[in-house]
Parts: C-alpha cells; sequence; structure tokens
C-alpha cells in the first residue's frame, strides 16, 4: 500500500484532506477512501475527525514515523540494480556543534546499500567548512543555516528545523520554564556555530539572570549533564533526542527563533554517490 502510506504522509503533515487532494491531484474523495483503507487494514483510526477538520491521532503520530521509514527503504530498493554505479570517496563536513547523529544514522542505512563508498568526515567551525567547500575539497557539509549570502557557487538544502527547548532531569519538579532557569543551575551551549548567539539574546530579552556553571558546545555531554541532574540547559531540539534516558524537554514558546540545520554544497554537477547520500541525509532528518 504504498500509494496509500505516501497520501497518508502529506495528509499527516497538511492535516487537511480538502489541501492533500490539491497537493496529489487527486480529489477528496479519494484521499478519504485511501485513509479509510489504512486505517481499516492497520485496525486504528490515524486521524481524529471533528467536522470537516481532521487532527493525527497518537498512533497517527507514531504511523507517521514508520511510515517515513517504509517509504524510504522502497525508494531505495528501486536502486538495487544500478548499486555498482554507486562508489568512491565521500568527503563531508560537520559543523563542530553536532549534527552527528543525524549524520551517522544516514551513514549506517547508506552503507548496507551501497558499500563500494569510503567516507571521511571532517569535523570543524562553519566558516572553515564553506572555505573548503569553495576550494572543492568537500562533497557537502552539515551546518546550520549560514548567516550571510553564500559565496555564488554554493548552495543550501534544509534538512530540519529545530525548535529551541529547556532540557531538565526527568524526575524534577514540573516547573514552568521561566521557573526551571531561575531555580537550577544553567548548562551554557556555547556553540561557535552560527546560531551561537540567539539563547544568550532570548534570555536578555526575557530579562533573565540565570546560573551558569559550565559551557560546551558538545550537546551529547550537555544531556549527560542534565541527566546526571547538574544542571538545566536551553538546545535546539533534533529528533534524534527521542527516547533520551532521564531527561524531560520543556519547550519554550516564548522563544521563536528556530535553528535551521542542512547541507551545503557545490552547485556544479553532482557525482551519483553524492545525490545517492543527500537523499539519504534528507530521509533520516524528516
Amino acid at each position: 500500500m504504498i500509494t496509500e502510506l505516501r497520501t497518508f504522509l502529506v495528509a499527516g503533515q497538511l492535516e487537511n484532506f480538502a489541501a492533500t487532494a490539491e497537493r496529489v491531484g487527486l480529489t477528496q474523495s479519494a484521499i478519504s477512501a485511501q485513509i479509510r483503507r489504512l486505517e481499516h487494514d492497520f485496525g486504528y483510526a490515524l486521524f481524529e475527525r471533528t467536522g470537516r477538520s481532521v487532527k493525527l491521532s497518537r498512533a497517527g503520530v507514531v504511523a507517521m514515523e514508520q511510515a517515513k521509514e517504509i517509504i524510504a527503504r522502497y525508494e531505495r530498493m528501486r536502486d538495487i540494480a544500478r548499486n555498482e554505479a554507486v562508489k568512491g570517496n565521500l568527503e563531508i563536513g560537520m559543523a563542530v556543534a553536532g549534527h552527528g547523529s543525524l549524520l551517522a544514522s544516514a551513514m549506517e542505512e547508506f552503507l548496507k546499500v551501497f558499500s563500494e563508498v569510503h567516507f571521511s568526515v571532517a569535523v570543524d567551525k562553519e566558516q572553515s567548512l564553506l572555505a573548503r567547500l569553495d576550494e572543492g575539497a568537500l562533497d557537502m557539509a552539515i551546518m546550520a543555516r549560514p548567516a550571510a549570502h553564500l559565496m555564488q557557487n554554493l548552495e543550501w538544502r534544509l534538512l530540519q528545523v529545530q525548535p529551541y527547548v529547556l532540557a531538565v532531569p526527568e524526575g524534577s519538579a514540573p516547573l514552568p520554564w521561566r521557573q526551571v532557569l531561575q531555580t537550577y543551575p544553567l548548562i551554557r551551549y556555547a556553540s561557535r556555530s552560527f546560531t551561537a548567539d540567539k539563547i544568550d539574546a532570548f534570555l536578555k530579552s526575557q530579562s533573565l539572570t540565570v546560573h551558569d556553571i559550565a559551557q560546551t558546545e558538545e550537546i551529547s555531554l550537555i544531556l549527560d549533564m542534565v541527566a546526571k541532574e547538574t544542571g538545566v540547559a536551553i538546545i535546539p531540539f533534533s529528533t534524534a533526542f527521542n527516547g533520551q534516558e532521564k531527561v524531560r524537554f520543556i519547550s519554550i514558546p516564548e522563544f521563536l527563533e528556530k535553528k535551521e540545520v542542512g547541507v551545503v554544497m557545490a552547485r556544479k554537477k553532482k557525482s551519483i554517490a553524492v545525490k545517492k547520500f543527500l537523499d539519504f541525509l534528507t530521509d533520516f532528518s524528516r
């Protein structure tokens, strides 16, 4: 039921069957019929329906993530006969501020299909990565959206939009985010990336005085410290954090800024390996 799953992904994103019909080029009744077939086959409702409005059910949210994985695997199966053409070296850059879990997940699945590709991953500051891309020393680099305009020979591809959240120990009292910051010490996300000043600017805009006890740009270290109840932290939220043990994430509605993570590449013609790996990165960033 690949067709129905594709329709479900669009409907789940838009939560509007009329808009889904317009997006995929079908009638609204055809969209409804496809969703009903899925629900009948699964044995549970994917959407909560109130009049003409629809909203993903709790089960539907979980099903969305699994449907993305199924579609991604299906697309990769279509390339099996051409796998032998995908080989060589891929030079990947990654910003110091992280994104390792996204890259690792994409590489793991990619190498299961394209085993004759060799990766070389360089970790550096974003300005240095941009310079290496301009020189042709890298095929692509994963980083936050550059604040300045890119050089004409480079292009940007968005992968994820990450809201800033407050990470707290799982067993901490259920306090409002502002009170949490006034109660617990802060582990400062001191990133050297293009997003470095956003947290500082937000705290100043909220007239909040916090007690810093540490600063680092390594988010995995921050999460470990929060889990050990050393303090709390404001960080950009990644789907890779789902299932993080001993850490709870609190939304901050007043923090309107978001971190955009993506890939910077040369505009020139790309190798098959680069194009295929970009597909995998896109799949794993949804």
